[in-house]
């Protein structure tokens, strides 16, 4: 049979008339398990590279995978063929400059596990080989590898000067554009001056300070070469720092406090992608109302003892509207059962009359309390707030704004911001500052 004897499958008919041996190219399957500790359900953004080409699913835009033990199947790999990830903003089709977790499968599937570990580790990506588990049928190779805060830096794009013309969008003002740039030039300090005309015609130019805080988390879990001003601020989307400093420029405010750009181990993917910022004042204005809810939170003028007291009235009208949409329905079902017995019947629509009435009054009730509590908490909120946020919301490179007043899911649909009630996780962790998600579709 020469060669071919050399076949991986052969292939053998009954009684073994006209035996063939048939070469069959065993197919291999590389499977990435990822594990995120920093994080419930994280959604990582992510591309395959095989033998250093990107996939051509993944060719115009990223898939995403959870954080929360979520797999990336590679199914089709060739004996020998270089497996690797692009993930996180490093995934998005333009960049892709830095595969992480190498695999070349020679003849066994390969599953490789990633955790994050918190903390300053080792910054490689480097695959550790497990031993092979017993229950196994089919034989498998085992690796684990982390996913620190070096490496996330690592996957985590960092913009050039000459990208920010390109990201920032059209008809960006001058000064605001100009004020980007020098980001990605170099700052001296954690801080830079925008000077723009004055709204009173008698002043020729006032000042806008942004200052640029550095957070824990990125200091806390980075090993090597992190630094604020040159890996921090620049792996944040040019867009982002445009869109806050133009509702700076039109909400007329004289200084902005970002306490969050980019960070690796925290939150949400935003942030570690390059796609959030957190504001903690404008002008004047701390961005903080926790006071709604927490006694020992700080004290602003943001929230009135007024304001606490029609938050409670609301909340027990809409308990009592529920419970009495519940008589309604029970009162219905009453008159179901009672079928076939008319003294029965009449009783119950007899309670459904009542239940209806009662249910009609706790609707309005509800109403005239959402009212109250929504012109009280108006009436708290500085206007350098409300601009601010205005010029954010009308901002087509932003995706979302969250605020301890307003919540929009999605700025770019026609549904209307909804009052943070600081009632569910979300709400709550933006009970004291601002964020924007930048508007990214091809890392998000």
């Amino acid at each position: 049979m020469g060669s071919e004897t050399s076949a991986l499958v052969t292939e053998t008919k009954i009684n073994n008339e006209n035996i063939r041996d048939v070469k069959v190219r065993t197919k291999i399957k590389v499977t990435y398990i990822f594990e995120i500790v920093s994080a419930d359900n994280l959604s990582i953004p992510y591309a395959v590279s095989i033998n250093g080409s990107s996939h051509e699913k993944f060719k115009n835009k990223p898939a995403r995978v959870s954080g929360a033990k979520g797999k990336i199947v590679i199914a089709d790999v060739e004996p020998g063929q270089k497996v690797a990830l692009f993930l996180n903003s490093d995934a998005h089709p333009a960049y892709r400059k830095n595969p992480v977790y190498l695999v070349v499968p020679e003849s066994h599937d390969v599953i490789i596990n990633i955790k994050e570990k918190m903390g300053k580790n080792n910054g490689t990506d480097e695959l550790i080989k497990q031993s092979a588990k017993n229950s196994e049928v089919v034989e498998v190779d085992y690796y684990e590898a982390p996913l620190t805060g070096d490496i996330w830096q690592k996957i985590s794009h960092k913009y050039s000067l000459q990208e920010v013309e390109s990201l920032i969008p059209i008809g960006t003002n001058e000064i605001v554009a100009a004020a980007v740039k020098k980001i990605y030039s170099g700052l001296a300090s954690p801080s830079l001056n925008m000077r723009v005309p004055a709204k009173d015609p008698n002043i020729n130019e006032k000042t806008i300070s942004i200052i640029f805080v550095d957070g824990d988390n990125p200091r806390n879990n980075i090993k090597n070469g992190y630094e604020l001003l040159s890996e921090g601020l620049t792996r944040v989307h040019p867009a982002g720092y445009a869109a806050i400093f133009s509702a700076a420029v039109e909400a007329g405010v004289e200084k902005v406090v970002l306490t969050s750009a980019w960070r690796p181990m925290l939150g949400s993917i935003a942030h570690r992608a390059g796609l959030g910022l957190d504001v903690s004042f404008i002008g004047n204005a701390r961005i903080d109302r926790a006071e709604l809810r927490k006694k020992n939170a700080v004290h602003t003028t943001n929230v009135s003892e007024q304001e606490k007291n029609l938050l409670r009235v609301l909340e027990t009208a809409k308990t009592q509207q529920a419970s009495a949409k519940h008589d309604v329905l029970a009162a219905n079902l009453e008159i179901k059962k009672a079928v076939g017995e008319p003294a029965k019947i009449i009783s119950a629509k007899e309670k459904l009359k009542t239940a209806t009435e009662a249910s009609e009054a706790a609707d309005q009730k509800r109403k005239d309390a959402e009212i109250a509590w929504n012109a009280e908490r108006d009436r708290n909120e500085p206007d350098e707030v409300r601009l601010f946020r205005a010029s954010l919301l009308k901002c087509k490179s932003v995706a979302q704004v969250f605020d301890p007043w307003f919540m929009d899911q999605d700025t770019r649909d026609n549904v209307a911001p909804m009052p943070n009630l600081q009632i569910n996780k979300n709400e709550g962790l933006h009970a004291s500052h601002l964020h924007i998600t930048v508007y990214e579709p091809k890392i998000l």
